[in-house]
């Protein structure tokens, strides 16, 4: 703007200095009327075209004042330039806004194509992104079909819960820190089975869950939290007895049917980390993964149903022995101990007798209720009969001998109810250990049994090593 009035000004002075010194040679040297009007009409053409009207307007004034001058002291002809003057005038601004008029519909339709290339660049970048979102999309549920094939084939719990958790970081991704709960069966509640934690996370101490995943159990439904600070469902008084330094959540149910079977979760670090189209993929995910689940646990009832005792729920002898076997080879590949226990109910045929097979059953019950608690990571086994087998893995003679007569004194204080009439019953124990007694597995077994009909011998009741 201030260069534009510095050349208006520029050509302002000289349009003046040119009337100036035209008039000035007219009056000296009385120069021809044609010139003149051509050299007046040039210059109200040349500040019409530069000056824009306003200053026109001048130029013609100036213009028609001294050509009357002239008309009035050299020649009254002279006054017949001003109708020339004016004439070109109106000729030349007329020529100027048509040139306007045709100018602006120009520059609009240039502002108008302006605009409609921004809208179609906009829109470009739209759908340019409208068409990544959509390959990576695509590419997401390309891996999810991959992950219905493989779930299909998978007959192992933890490797369900394992391809599952792995997938939702694989296709989900942006996760610090990932989860897997099953609810165990028996208590109703939830179990840590699988998680993988992030460089800025620390172990995870919630064995059982916590308040988000109770949510979830509960009400059998996904979970989106954009900010634990800020999200008034969850209080912040309570998520800080859990001290773990995520912001944002996703989390989804491995549902059968109206039944819960187990939780997959998402963390990060960063509030607004995850979307709805995240926590919708991790539903699906785990819509496909509950099925397998489902299958695996059946699968596993199957496996247990072969290999476990219907009335006792121990191993059978077949399936102990092959495990007895298998700890036997480690112990000798890792220079460990372990030991056997051969177990039998004294007196177990007067029961029969005197209050009948039910009975039986309930005293066979009993005592694998008590063995159950000392399994730990060995197995128990009805044996046969009314004879059971114990394998204790990493345990020395003298803990062995600790174990089985804890056991022995923890059959007889059970209190059980036969026919109304409270008993209680004594059992005989026989233990041989690896490599102390024996380094071959039929000896360790007849070790034990020995010692087992020697403590029957000894008056039952009793512990034999």
């Amino acid at each position: 703007m201030e260069l534009e009035n510095k050349n208006h000004v520029k050509i302002g002075t000289l349009c003046s200095v040119s009337f100036l010194v035209i008039s000035y040679l007219i009056f000296r040297t009385g120069l021809p009327k044609i010139p003149t009007i051509l050299l007046y009409n040039l210059i109200i053409i040349f500040s019409l075209q530069s000056l824009g009207l306003g200053r026109g307007v001048l130029c013609l004034a100036a213009a028609v004042f001294l050509t009357t001058l002239l008309a009035i002291s050299m020649n009254f002809y002279y006054a017949l330039n001003v109708v020339v003057f004016f004439i070109v005038f109106l000729i030349v601004n007329s020529r100027m806004q048509n040139k306007d008029y045709y100018t602006r519909i120009i520059q609009a339709r240039i502002e108008e194509v302006k605009e409609n290339t921004n809208v179609l660049s906009d829109e470009h970048e739209r759908h340019k992104k409208e068409t990544l979102l959509l390959e990576k999309k695509e590419e997401r549920y390309r891996l999810l079909k991959d992950v219905t094939s493989t779930l299909n084939s998978t007959l192992s719990i933890d490797k369900v819960a394992e391809y599952i958790l792995d997938n939702a970081l694989r296709i989900i991704g942006k996760t610090d820190s990932a989860l897997v709960y099953l609810v165990d069966t028996e208590r109703q509640e939830l179990s840590l089975v699988l998680s993988r934690v992030g460089r800025d996370f620390d172990r995870i101490k919630a064995k059982k869950g916590d308040l988000l995943d109770e949510t979830v159990f509960k009400e059998r439904r996904c979970l989106l939290v954009e900010d634990i600070k800020k999200d008034f469902r969850f209080s912040e008084q309570k998520m800080e007895l859990y001290q773990r330094p995520f912001r944002s959540v996703i989390s989804s149910p491995l549902m059968e049917e109206y039944k819960v079977n187990g939780i997959v979760r998402l963390e990060h670090s960063s509030p607004g980390n995850y979307t709805s189209e995240d926590l919708r993929l991790l539903d699906i995910l785990c819509d496909l993964g509950a099925v397998s689940l489902e299958n695996a646990r059946l699968y596993k009832q199957t496996l247990d149903l072969a290999i476990t005792d219907g009335l006792t729920g121990l191993y059978l002898r077949r399936y102990f022995i092959e495990r007895l076997g298998e700890e036997i080879k480690r112990s000798l590949r890792n220079d460990l101990e372990c030991s056997f226990l051969m177990i039998d109910i004294d007196n177990f045929k007067n029961y029969n007798d005197r209050y009948g097979h039910t009975a039986g059953d309930i005293v066979l019950r009993a005592l694998s209720m008590v063995l159950k608690q000392y399994v730990d990571s060995g197995a128990a086994c009805r044996y046969g009969g009314e004879e059971f087998a114990l394998l204790l893995p990493e345990t020395s003679k003298k803990s062995a001998m600790k174990i089985a007569e804890e056991i022995r004194k923890a059959m007889k204080k059970e209190n059980i109810e036969l026919r109304r009439v409270k008993t209680s019953v004594t059992i005989s124990v026989g233990v041989s250990s690896f490599p102390d007694d024996t380094r071959v597995q039929n000896e360790l077994i007849m070790k034990a049994d020995e010692r087992l009909y020697l403590a029957k011998r000894q008056g039952r009741d009793k512990v034999v090593g």
